[in-house]
């Protein structure tokens, strides 16, 4: 039997955790919570599940709250009038429903299951040094430990540029859910000129459905001016004053917010980029990286927990597909290749026109408020990330497709 062990304890560990279970490898998980320690923590971040990215869930009997979850069954996109952009506000229908979970909810009743299947769970947060001893004790050592820490391990590689966006400050608070709330089974985004996106969506969190409501923009920017500590009422007072600043129609929907529990705030600073898979401890062991150790996107692309779930699917496939040979250095960057398939696309152009606005992604946003199927098709695209990349990071394609959309070609 194989022995394989993972660092971290986040979507992407312990789904590829319980999986290699099913598959009868014999795997330790090492994390720094116990099930316990996570449920009754503080927020640590947002997910966005979109369809494609819940297929190992399903497949392995993992999602669990299928019928508390809301489904969320569109994005809206919003905007203010600014400039030469009148005011925007249009939805795009998702074929099939995405799903958000609070991290809390999920990865304490996973890493639950984990052990009573069998697995080791080892509570310990762990060093190279640590690494440096381990990994000569297992065929495969797989760090999913986030993307900060051990992460450091892993040189970023150069050759992603677009990858190396400016650093990213994301306020994040879950909040108590109202009927008075607008999209209450959708993903609504509303530019912030001068600042960035504010994003909210239904969600199930430790107190049951409530609404996960996030502000994201450059590290530079008034989030970057975050006391490194207030209360949590503090925190989400400060986010609805930058509401109130930067796009009042939304202050106006939320003053009132109350927060769905009292740890239910926290503050996510992100460097997106791209590191190389692997790793090596100081006397030589191979260590493998894994979802956000790896890859780190805005939170704006809503793209992190469908990276981590696609890596864990795409890494078990090809533990699978490797047998009895050794987990080689040719192994991981094979492996890691497979996965860069799918998560380019917004590690890339993709990232950047939705960070950077072109003129004719403003014109896209005009178009898409008149046709339903452009509306539809781009929402689309963050559950297909492959078919977005076709045409939206192309001006050219972009605007062919406008064309045939106002021609009636659609």
């Amino acid at each position: 039997m194989r022995k394989i062990l993972i660092v971290g304890g986040g979507q992407s560990g312990l789904q590829l955790a319980l999986c290699l279970l099913e598959h009868g490898y014999d795997v330790t998980v090492m994390t720094v919570h116990t099930p316990e320690e996570l449920y009754d923590g503080r927020a640590v971040s947002i997910q966005i599940l979109y369809d494609a990215a819940r297929k190992a869930e399903r497949e392995y009997k993992l999602n669990f709250w299928e019928d508390e979850a809301p489904p969320i069954s569109y994005m809206r996109i919003g905007a203010d009038a600014d400039g030469d952009i009148p005011r925007l506000e249009w939805r795009g229908r998702l074929d099939a429903p995405a799903q958000s979970v609070d991290e809390r909810v999920k990865m304490s009743a996973w890493l639950d299951l984990f052990e009573s299947r069998g697995g080791k769970v080892v509570i310990h947060g762990a060093t190279a040094s640590d690494l440096d001893y381990l990994v000569r004790m297992y065929d495969l050592t797989v760090v999913a430990a986030g993307q900060s820490g051990l992460a450091d391990m892993f040189p970023v590689d150069p050759s992603w540029k677009l990858a190396r966006m400016p650093p990213v400050a994301t306020a994040i608070a879950y909040i108590e859910d109202s009927a008075d709330y607008p999209d209450q089974n959708g993903v609504g985004v509303d530019l912030m000129p001068g600042l960035g996106q504010v994003i909210s969506c239904p969600t199930y969190s430790i107190h049951g459905p409530c609404r996960v409501l996030f502000i994201t923009g450059a590290s530079d920017s008034a989030l970057g001016q975050w006391p490194q500590r207030c209360s949590p009422q503090d925190h989400l007072d400060r986010m609805l004053a930058l509401l109130r600043e930067y796009v009042p129609s939304r202050y106006e929907i939320y003053r009132d917010a109350k927060l769905a529990g009292p740890d239910a705030v926290t503050m996510d600073h992100t460097n997106p980029l791209v590191r190389d898979p692997v790793a090596r401890t100081p006397s030589g062991g191979l260590l493998l990286g894994m979802g956000d150790t790896v890859v780190v996107t805005s939170p704006a692309v809503q793209q992190d927990a469908n990276n981590a779930s696609k890596a864990a699917e795409i890494y078990l496939n090809a533990i699978l597909e490797q047998g009895e040979a050794p987990f080689d250095e040719a192994f991981m960057h094979r492996a890691f290749s497979r996965f860069m398939d799918y998560a380019q696309h917004f590690t890339g152009e993709i990232a950047a026109r939705l960070h950077f606005n072109p003129p004719y992604i403003a014109d896209l946003s005009v178009a898409a408020s008149r046709h339903q199927g452009l509306a539809d098709r781009f929402a689309n695209g963050f559950n297909d990330p492959q078919d977005l990349a076709t045409w939206f990071p192309d001006e050219a394609a972009t605007r062919a497709l406008i064309a045939q959309y106002e021609s009636g070609a659609q």
